[in-house]
């Protein structure tokens, strides 16, 4: 016995010796299909229910997805965000402080988001307590009362919040951002505090009665250490009265009005000692076939201290703190910026050198320990996120409200890992272009007007978003 334990050990030595300490180790393949199997089920009402089975913890999250968001505002932006916040404001059986009391008791979290395309409610706590979370959980989604009192509260606070808003640069730019890319789409809606006063209760509650069916795109996920067996009767039962409706037409916006040129669109601030810059273009929406692979090559670009503009702006010249990149994908559209901000007297030269860095990935070929560290970072990135159960729990809900292949999240990982230069070069002259751009700059017009202008025509806007004649 010790013979042969000493055996083991030299050829253990022998190994250990070939390797080359110097020289970094390369990095192993990436999984083949690390996103989860789930099950796909139906309640009789209708309703597609999805289960991801994980007993790592023993913890649940429920989240359910509908068609919502600004693509169903109408006339009243932000109808939708006010729907989202007071569903557990109160319902027919608790007022706000004992629903917020029962959900705390239980040691849970009840969150509701609202986006372009959809809202989403989700409920996570321990699974010994799925019973009564549950409960609450269908009691928000199905019997809030959009409380008077709850609602004036928030009424408040939005417009408050919206008013604040003219002091930041940075929403001042988002703003702008949505209105020049998107025009009259409902993504352009620009929410004010004379919108939010036009907001009712009534609005409200015929927002929930038209819109909150099961038939309106809606979805069930539950992810956590349960078993598919167990959790369908439950949520049968507590769902059983959630009857489909008949639905008002709806059909998809009008196509966005093309960008034309390269226009700079200046939101005057007076006093502003330096510009939130903002290079934009439309983009893809979110059923996007490359997406996996645009990841790497826009974080190449601008994908945090590593990225190509960080790298230029800040390290190279000095111009700002940081600067990124990113795309933004909804259904029906998407857009790409680049980010910086900027001392004024540098302002038009940092947005020269974002358009020289998009160029030049459109232009030359990616090296390839470049390319790689990208490669690793995003790959990295993602199967780190597989941890999260929300974010296993949105992306299982996307394969169907955004019409994605079966299989996009179990290639996910491999397609971003196996990217290509020619790859990153072709999704790049694909994507980006200097030519039909909008430039989104947020500071003093009298500071930095006249070397913008040197770029291309200059429109300036004030605080309402409103053009200056």
């Amino acid at each position: 016995m010790k013979t042969t334990a000493l055996f083991f050990a030299i050829i253990a030595c022998a190994a250990f010796a070939d390797i080359d300490r110097t020289k970094k180790p390369e990095p192993g393949p990436a999984p083949a299909a690390a996103f989860p199997d789930y099950a796909k089920e139906k309640l009789s009402t209708g309703l597609k229910v999805y289960v991801v089975e994980d007993d790592r913890k023993p913890t649940i999250t429920i989240r359910l997805l509908l068609r919502g968001g600004n693509i169903l505002d109408g006339s009243k932006p932000g109808t939708s965000d006010f729907v989202g916040s007071l569903l557990n404001r109160g319902t027919k059986t608790r007022d706000a402080a004992t629903f917020a009391e029962a959900v705390e008791s239980l040691g849970g979290t009840l969150e509701s988001t609202t986006g372009e395309d959809g809202l989403s409610v989700s409920i996570s706590g321990l699974v010994k307590f799925t019973d009564p979370l549950l409960e609450l959980f269908a009691d928000a989604i199905l019997n809030p009362v959009f409380d008077e009192e709850q609602f004036a509260k928030e009424k408040k606070r939005a417009i408050s919040n919206l008013i604040a808003q003219k002091k930041n640069p940075g929403a001042l730019a988002g703003n702008l951002l949505n209105k020049t890319l998107f025009g009259t789409h409902p993504y352009g809606q620009i929410i004010t505090p004379e919108s939010v006063e036009a907001i009712t209760q009534d609005d409200l509650v015929k927002f929930h009665q038209t819109w909150f069916s099961p038939n309106n795109s809606a979805s069930l996920v539950v992810v956590g250490d349960v078993k598919t067996s167990e959790i369908l009767p439950k949520l049968e039962k507590a769902f059983a009265n959630w009857k489909p409706v008949p639905l008002p037409e709806w059909k998809r916006s009008r196509a966005l009005e093309p960008l034309k040129d390269l226009t700079i669109h200046l939101l005057d601030r007076p006093g502003s000692v330096q510009s939130n810059v903002i290079v934009a273009l439309q983009g893809a929406s979110r059923n996007n076939p490359d997406l996996p692979e645009l990841n790497v090559m826009v974080s190449t670009l601008g994908g945090g201290f590593s990225g190509r503009l960080f790298q230029n702006l800040r390290e190279k010249h000095g111009y700002t703190y940081g600067s990124s990149a990113a795309f933004g994908y909804f259904a029906e559209a998407g857009y790409f910026q680049a980010t910086a901000e900027t001392r004024n007297d540098v302002t038009a030269s940092a947005i020269q050198e974002i358009l020289n860095e998009m160029n030049r990935i459109r232009d030359e070929i990616v090296e390839m320990p470049e390319l790689e560290l990208q490669r690793q970072y995003n790959t990295g990135n993602y199967l780190l996120s597989l941890e999260n159960a929300s974010r296993v729990a949105t992306r299982v809900q996307d394969i169907d409200f955004y019409s994605l292949p079966a299989d996009f999240y179990k290639t996910y990982a491999k397609r971003m890992s196996s990217v290509t230069p020619e790859k990153v070069q072709k999704l790049a002259k694909k994507y980006l272009s200097t030519e039909n751009v909008a430039i989104i700059v947020v500071g003093e017009a009298k500071e930095i007007k006249a070397s913008l202008e040197k770029l291309g025509t200059v429109i300036v806007y004030d605080t309402d978003y409103k053009v200056v004649k």
